[in-house]
């Protein structure tokens, strides 16, 4: 595997396993405009703006506003924090690209406070990542490549793009890091991609 100077990784589903809190999420935030999901279906809502979800349910476009608050107010409750897992790989992986010297960042869909609850949670210390981006720094969501460039734009990144790499578990990641001009990197633990024609690895281990 190639080395990078930076690595940016996807939040959800990536670093932490966050279907149970998305699913407590979801679900609460639905109920609040009186309709009910399929559970099954909420791995597909962190694959794709909520935007896009949110329009294919057919909710009420004129509470979409309110449909956000919940999701923000649920997204940082102790609850969604108490239900994020984190994955076997992530944190020895973490410490040993940072023990060969490489900048780490986390560009998610998600919000900074909630990011910095679950890296408390996990003892992960935040000098771990040189930069969080979340939805208020980069308001457009991927595959826009705005959260990778705002990423950059606060590290005051210089170098060689061919340099920087985003992992990601889905393909919205890839297409983000591409319209952002760096190296994607799609994560598939559970091989489900196997013909995307992006450089796929089954665990965070084969960045090493």
């Amino acid at each position: 595997m190639q080395k990078f100077q930076l690595y940016l990784f996807d939040f959800d589903g990536t670093l932490f396993d966050t279907l149970p809190s998305s699913k407590y999420v979801f679900k609460k935030a639905y109920e609040y405009l009186g309709m009910e999901i399929n559970e099954g279906e909420i791995l597909s809502f962190t694959r794709e703006p909520i935007p896009n979800s949110y329009a294919r349910l057919g909710a009420p476009k004129e509470r979409f506003n309110e449909f956000m608050e919940q999701i923000e107010l649920y997204v940082n409750s102790k609850e969604s924090v108490n239900l994020t897992n984190i994955y076997d790989d992530t944190y020895d992986t973490i410490i040993d690209l940072r023990m060969d010297e490489a900048d780490l960042g986390i560009v998610t869909s998600n919000n900074v406070p909630h990011v910095r609850d679950v890296l408390h949670k996990f003892d992960m210390q935040k000098d771990f990542f040189t930069v969080l981006v979340g939805n208020r720094e980069a308001p457009n969501p991927k595959p826009s490549p705005e959260p990778i460039l705002k990423a950059l734009e606060m590290i005051r990144y210089r170098g060689d793009k061919k340099d920087v790499c985003y992992v990601g578990d889905s393909l919205n990641d890839c297409l983000a890091a591409i319209n952002a001009g760096i190296v994607p990197i799609l994560l598939d633990r559970d091989d489900e991609y196997k013909d995307a024609p992006y450089t796929r690895i089954r665990s965070l281990s084969e960045l090493l």
